[in-house]
């Protein structure tokens, strides 16, 4: 079970910064989030590895922040081939991977922990190219 707890933006992102890389995309909310920090550490990891894999180039591996709301949207974008819809379709599912190595467990693991949270993950092809994941998770205590 997550142990969410006020998370300040820029040590997170420094932390998050030395284990995988990625351009920051707009500006960092001014309210903290309000999460597990490790579990959600351990989730944009996955993403951005994923997003790093797709062929993308790295500085088309992008990491956004977003207040809509009640809500904080984190969104992890590449501009690598996207996704067929058939694979959307299943790619949040336990063991579905595309991989040739893949376990089909990180972005399972990202719904799980999302859920966990009171949240939910989306998956969509961006129009110029590229996938983004959305990860979006309560603002406050209050919704959790």
């Amino acid at each position: 079970a997550p142990r969410p707890v006020a998370v300040e933006w820029r040590p997170f992102l420094d932390g998050l910064a030395l284990h995988c890389q990625f351009q920051l995309s707009g500006q960092v909310p001014p309210q903290p989030g309000w999460f597990d920090p490790v579990q959600i550490e351990k989730v944009l990891i996955n993403l951005v590895k994923n997003a790093q894999e797709s062929g993308s180039a790295p500085e088309g591996v992008t990491l956004g922040l977003h207040q809509v709301g009640h809500e904080l949207r984190i969104e992890v974008a590449d501009r690598g081939p996207g996704m067929s819809e058939a694979v959307l379709a299943q790619a949040l599912l336990p063991f579905y991977s595309t991989k040739r190595s893949g376990t089909g467990l990180g972005l399972a693991l990202a719904r799980e922990i999302s859920e966990a949270h009171g949240g939910r993950i989306a998956l969509a092809n961006r129009e110029d190219g590229g996938l983004r994941v959305t990860l979006v998770l309560p603002l406050s205590s209050t919704a959790v």
